[in-house]
């Protein structure tokens, strides 16, 4: 499965993302990205990998909430197509409530350190599967 987020404003056209929206946004494209190459299998929800597709989802859920965008339900498990879903929606609606939003909270910089390290953990787990 392969998931392409384009978004608006990528032209010379000056936006108001900051860079904290942008760093979690780049976060969540790598974690797509790095998630499409490989058996959805690898993503199930009991698996260390498909923890944290879901916890990065969450991550992008509750940012979307933070910049006033509905963020929806966030899932709890599932098999790994189903996570790799959840994360492709979790991150459009980031995108959606970023290119809307206004300005960004300083609550969207206390998410990025916990994006950054489920970020660390899916790769390590990721590497772990490949031994």
């Amino acid at each position: 499965m392969t998931t392409t987020l384009l978004r608006p404003g990528t032209t010379a056209t000056p936006t108001t993302t900051t860079p904290t929206a942008e760093a979690l946004r780049d976060l969540l494209d790598e974690a797509l990205s790095v998630s499409s190459d490989d058996d959805a299998d690898t993503y199930a929800s009991r698996k260390p990998a498909g923890r944290a597709l879901l916890s990065l989802a969450a991550v992008a859920r509750r940012a979307t909430g933070v910049l006033g965008g509905e963020p929806g339900v966030p899932l709890a498990s599932g098999p790994g197509i189903v996570v790799q879903r959840e994360l492709a929606a979790a991150a459009r609606l980031l995108d959606e409530a970023v290119e809307t939003a206004s300005g960004e909270s300083p609550e969207i910089a206390d998410l990025l350190l916990p994006a950054h390290r489920l970020h660390a953990d899916l790769l390590e787990a990721l590497a772990a599967a490949r031994r």
